[in-house]
Protein backbone atom coordinates (compact mmCIF):
# COMPACT_ATOMS: atom_id res chain seq x y z
CA UNK A 1 0.00 0.00 0.00
CA UNK A 2 1.29 3.43 -0.89
CA UNK A 3 1.03 6.14 1.77
CA UNK A 4 -0.77 9.29 0.71
CA UNK A 5 -1.20 12.51 2.65
CA UNK A 6 -4.99 12.26 2.53
CA UNK A 7 -7.06 9.20 3.38
CA UNK A 8 -8.75 7.40 0.55
CA UNK A 9 -12.49 7.80 0.20
CA UNK A 10 -12.90 4.13 1.09
CA UNK A 11 -10.77 4.35 4.25
CA UNK A 12 -12.57 7.49 5.34
CA UNK A 13 -15.91 5.76 4.97
CA UNK A 14 -14.67 2.60 6.69
CA UNK A 15 -13.46 4.57 9.71
CA UNK A 16 -16.71 6.52 9.97
CA UNK A 17 -18.85 3.40 9.62
CA UNK A 18 -16.83 1.35 12.13
CA UNK A 19 -16.18 3.88 14.91
CA UNK A 20 -18.39 6.01 17.11
CA UNK A 21 -18.16 9.71 17.86
CA UNK A 22 -17.36 8.77 21.47
CA UNK A 23 -14.44 6.57 20.35
CA UNK A 24 -13.08 9.30 18.10
CA UNK A 25 -13.43 11.89 20.86
CA UNK A 26 -11.59 9.66 23.35
CA UNK A 27 -8.72 8.99 20.96
CA UNK A 28 -8.40 12.68 20.12
CA UNK A 29 -8.20 13.47 23.85
CA UNK A 30 -5.56 10.77 24.46
CA UNK A 31 -3.39 12.27 21.72
CA UNK A 32 -4.11 15.84 22.78
CA UNK A 33 -5.59 16.94 19.50
CA UNK A 34 -9.05 18.36 18.98
CA UNK A 35 -11.89 16.17 17.82
CA UNK A 36 -12.28 18.68 15.00
CA UNK A 37 -8.74 17.95 13.80
CA UNK A 38 -9.26 14.19 13.91
CA UNK A 39 -12.63 14.43 12.16
CA UNK A 40 -11.12 16.73 9.53
CA UNK A 41 -8.45 14.13 8.74
CA UNK A 42 -11.05 11.34 8.68
CA UNK A 43 -13.29 13.45 6.41
CA UNK A 44 -10.34 14.13 4.08
CA UNK A 45 -10.37 17.88 4.77
CA UNK A 46 -6.88 17.81 6.30
CA UNK A 47 -3.75 15.84 5.49
CA UNK A 48 -2.23 13.19 7.68
CA UNK A 49 0.68 14.80 9.51
CA UNK A 50 3.16 13.99 12.23
CA UNK A 51 0.92 15.69 14.77
CA UNK A 52 -2.18 13.60 13.99
CA UNK A 53 -0.82 10.31 12.64
CA UNK A 54 -0.76 8.48 15.99
CA UNK A 55 -4.41 9.33 16.64
CA UNK A 56 -5.23 8.18 13.13
CA UNK A 57 -3.40 4.89 13.64
CA UNK A 58 -5.36 4.32 16.86
CA UNK A 59 -8.73 5.08 15.25
CA UNK A 60 -7.93 2.74 12.35
CA UNK A 61 -7.12 0.02 14.89
CA UNK A 62 -10.50 0.62 16.57
CA UNK A 63 -12.21 0.45 13.16
CA UNK A 64 -10.45 -2.84 12.38
CA UNK A 65 -11.50 -4.31 15.72
CA UNK A 66 -15.09 -3.15 15.20
CA UNK A 67 -15.22 -4.60 11.69
CA UNK A 68 -13.79 -7.89 12.98
CA UNK A 69 -16.48 -8.04 15.68
CA UNK A 70 -19.04 -7.77 12.87
CA UNK A 71 -17.42 -10.74 11.16
CA UNK A 72 -15.64 -8.68 8.51
CA UNK A 73 -12.11 -7.58 7.91
CA UNK A 74 -11.50 -3.94 7.13
CA UNK A 75 -9.95 -4.92 3.80
CA UNK A 76 -13.14 -6.87 2.97
CA UNK A 77 -15.18 -3.86 4.02
CA UNK A 78 -13.17 -1.50 1.80
CA UNK A 79 -13.43 -3.90 -1.15
CA UNK A 80 -17.22 -4.10 -0.65
CA UNK A 81 -17.41 -0.30 -0.67
CA UNK A 82 -15.38 -0.15 -3.88
CA UNK A 83 -17.72 -2.66 -5.56
CA UNK A 84 -20.80 -0.82 -4.38
CA UNK A 85 -19.58 2.55 -5.65
CA UNK A 86 -18.53 1.43 -9.13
Amino acid sequence: MEFKNTLSVQMSRAIKDNTTITQRDAIAAIHEISIHTLNSVINRQRNVSSSNKNALIDIIEVAIHSANEKGETLSQYVEDIKKATH
